[in-house]
């Protein structure tokens, strides 16, 4: 959060030097001198610092790619086209279950490490990454563990028995108007922009959740502005994941420029929807009880850091995580149609208005869950730097306050923990447990304190919206998709902290047998 600041001191004392070499004019020598005093101190700054995290730092011993442990600048630059899953991926192809990718950071690739950073009795803290959003503060990126439990308890509020009905309701509702746009390319025999209508759905979801509001993007069949800067400014986690630092600076000099613009127009629409939910009647939705908790304190505020971090946070957490699960669901549905006739059989009977009756399923609890093995909705996420005095992780000792990252795509395809680990087979998780060989490395809601708030959310827009689509339509790919382009999908991803899947389009072709 200093690199600004940082960068205005610099300059300053650019400035300074300039004018006492210059004395009393400002001479064109003056400058060069200025800049070579102050260009020869940063350098040797640079260079001790780079000798220290080279040959004296905690983290040395660690295997990895020797510039990487100098400067997270090498990671950035590996991360330039956003799939820092594939930067990860093969480096621990090339090293290790255990890899230094930064001067105090360590990803780990064992299936023991989910478990040991956030399961019981756990004393690490969320990194500095999660300042991302600062000055706003979200449930989930704040690093104040008293604070987060404080604002956890007013969210699982909003999750009671009666939100939960009236949010299913909103569910099936949506559901409907997603299907209604598939029905009308069923009947023009157009291709159906899946990724494009199921951000929609997700989309308009979180904002009814969120602010008893929805984008009516469905509706209206066109991008909320919002919601379309949102997405842009997502690219910056991209490459800027790795180094926050950059990140602040860039929103700084870049205010209303390129994409970071795009960022500030949506921060000042949380904002704003926030000011206006505060002065509308009561709701269920999630900001209620939030809305609620300032009022008793006297604190109300629309402009308040935690009111517009939470509406940011449910907002991103909430639809680009549901949307990108969606793609890949059915994509692996089209690519594998056995797959799907099968589940047909299952959900043919099933009355997708019983949301009780859905997550009874076991087929299709199982292709949600395969999905998200092997397409995390948050492929690297989850930073979490460890104790002052160390931590164990699989018999290996890390150091105190070194950032571990434990990236799910990889920890999703293990060899050591999954038979046939790159394939999407359902079946590990329902009639064949047996491909399953270590299961610590898939927790895809995590767990203990930073348990996904919007699980049954979630769970119940995917469950619904799978239902609907498979009970009534077949799946398959346009004719004129080679190999290649079909699987554009998932080589065109990017890790943008959540996934962000290449574009899908399948052609839906009408059931005898519909469920109404």
């Amino acid at each position: 959060m200093q690199g600004p600041r940082i960068l205005k001191f610099t300059a300053a004392a650019y400035v300074v030097l300039a004018l006492l070499e210059g004395r009393k004019s400002l001479e064109i020598a003056a400058l060069g001198h200025a800049a070579l005093l102050l260009g020869s101190f940063i350098l040797s700054l640079f260079l001790s610092i780079a000798f220290y995290r080279a040959f004296g730092h905690r983290t040395r011993h660690f295997p990895g790619p020797r510039l990487a442990g100098v400067s997270k600048l090498w990671h950035m630059y590996q991360c330039r086209n956003g799939q820092n899953h594939l930067v990860l991926d093969n480096l621990y192809r090339q090293y290790g279950d255990f890899v230094r990718t930064g001067p105090s950071e360590v990803t780990v690739f064992h299936p023991e490490v989910l478990a040991r950073l956030d399961g019981p009795g756990n004393k690490t803290q969320k990194s500095d990454w999660y300042d991302f959003l600062l000055p706003h503060v979200g449930v989930t990126t704040t690093r104040d563990r008293p604070f987060h439990d404080q604002r956890r308890r007013l969210w699982v509020k909003g999750f009671s028995s009666k939100s939960m009905e009236h949010y299913e309701e909103h569910i099936r509702g949506h559901a409907r108007d997603l299907e209604g746009l598939i029905a009308a390319d069923c009947k023009r025999n157009a291709i159906s922009s899946l990724s494009t209508y199921f951000y929609w759905f997700s989309f308009d979801i979180m904002g009814l959740f969120t602010f008893s509001r929805s984008f009516d993007m469905l509706s209206k069949e066109d991008w909320h502005y919002a919601v379309r800067d949102l997405r842009r400014a997502m690219k910056i986690l991209g490459p800027l994941s790795s180094v926050p630092w950059l990140a602040q600076i860039g929103f700084w000099l870049l205010k209303g420029y390129w994409i970071v613009k795009d960022w500030h127009t949506m921060i000042s629409w949380c904002a704003g929807q926030m000011k206006h939910r505060i002065h509308e009647p009561k709701s269920h939705d999630v900001s209620q009880a939030i809305i609620d908790d300032f009022q008793k304190k006297n604190e109300l505020d629309s402009n308040h850091p935690a009111l517009i971090g939470d509406a940011v946070v449910a907002i991103v957490a909430g639809s680009d995580t549901v949307a990108p699960t969606l793609v890949f669901t059915f994509y692996e549905l089209a690519l594998n149609p056995e797959k799907a006739d099968k589940l047909y059989e299952e959900v043919r009977d099933i009355d997708i208005n019983d949301t009780k009756s859905l997550r009874k399923l076991s087929y299709l609890n199982a292709i949600i869950m395969e999905t998200l093995r092997l397409h995390p909705a948050v492929p690297t996420g989850g930073y979490r730097d460890t104790p002052p005095e160390g931590m164990t992780i699989g018999g290996t000792f890390i150091p105190g306050k070194t950032t571990i990252v434990a990236p799910r795509y990889t920890l999703g395809r293990l060899e050591s923990c999954y038979e046939r680990p790159n394939e999407w087979l359902p079946e590990r998780w329902d009639t064949e447990p047996e491909l399953v060989k270590d299961s610590r490395s898939f927790l895809p809601f995590a767990q203990g304190r930073y348990t996904c708030l919007g699980k049954d959310v979630a769970m119940a827009e995917m469950l619904t919206v799978i239902a609907l689509l498979v009970s009534k339509y077949r799946l398959s790919f346009p004719l004129d998709q080679g190999k290649d382009s079909i699987r554009q999908v998932e080589q065109m991803m990017r890790d943008q902290f959540t996934a962000t899947p290449g574009s899908l389009g399948l052609i839906f072709t009408k059931r005898e047998k519909e469920v109404v």
